[in-house]
């Protein structure tokens, strides 16, 4: 059934990607603001009403949750996480770095079983299923094995309401930052965690994020032989907005800086 999973997902999100490339840099695409940090266009919407008809077609007892508002209460067992375009601040700048994500969590199991994330500009799709391993365009792909931290290079964001609350990623980013070779800030979190999956990354935490950000991506790095928790080390759940993805051989370290309380 993860197979299963895991190929549809694959092919709608090539399709999703084609939606986004067509309006990507487009004078024709229309950008909004649900705050003063927060864009979304109407390819976003365009590409999950394209996702979620597509899911509910294959899979009509199955949930769905995504980004723009779209939800679908259903008995079968699965819930779909979907990110119609994860990256929407750098899609409405014209900067290449955006995807599709796609996550499906077992009720039954308490955990994401499936998962895709869809690079359409680089043409790059990562996916993965519960104990079959994470794959780069059909590759195996493997955590990176540095073990010193000191060298590693590490991803984070910030949240939105970072001007108006103080849990806003500063005081852990200037934790990190001096126990770290460099820290980058890509602007979307389901690439963030692809890039750990293949070794690219070492390590990315970040809090006040949603399921459909998470959900594939927690998968990815767990089937590349990583370890995905909170940032104190404790069971990691797509629901739960906090996050802490690294290659597992900085991963005790990592979370020590960052639960502590000062």
């Amino acid at each position: 059934m993860q197979g299963e999973f895991v190929r549809f997902a694959r092919d709608i999100a090539i399709e999703a990607g084609a939606l986004l490339l067509k309006g990507f840099r487009s004078e024709s695409t229309i950008i909004s603001y649900k705050s003063r940090t927060d864009l979304v266009t109407d390819v976003d919407r365009s590409s999950e009403a394209f996702l979620v008809g597509r899911i509910s077609d294959r899979f009509p007892d199955h949930a769905i949750i995504a980004e723009e508002g779209s939800r679908k209460d259903a008995a079968g067992g699965y819930l779909w996480y979907v990110d119609p375009l994860d990256g929407t601040n750098n899609f409405a700048h014209g900067i290449p770095f955006f995807c599709v994500s796609i996550g499906i969590f077992s009720l039954n199991e308490s955990r994401v079983v499936a998962g895709v994330v869809y690079n359409p500009y680089l043409d790059e799709m990562f996916t993965a299923e519960r104990g079959g391993g994470a794959f780069l365009n059909g590759k195996p792909v493997h955590v990176s094995l540095t073990a010193d931290a000191g060298i590693s290079l590490i991803a984070t964001g910030f949240p939105y309401d970072r001007t108006q609350s103080g849990n806003n990623n500063l005081m852990e980013f200037n934790r990190i930052l001096p126990q770290v070779q460099g820290v980058r800030r890509m602007g979307a979190a389901a690439i963030d965690l692809s890039y750990v999956a293949c070794g690219r990354l070492d390590g990315y935490w970040e809090a006040k994020l949603f399921p459909w950000d998470m959900a594939a991506g927690s998968l990815l790095v767990e089937e590349a032989g990583g370890t995905v928790t909170r940032y104190d080390g404790g069971q990691f759940y797509p629901d739960y907005p906090e996050i802490l993805a690294t290659n597992g051989k900085i991963h005790k370290e990592m979370s020590i800086i960052l639960s502590r309380r000062e």
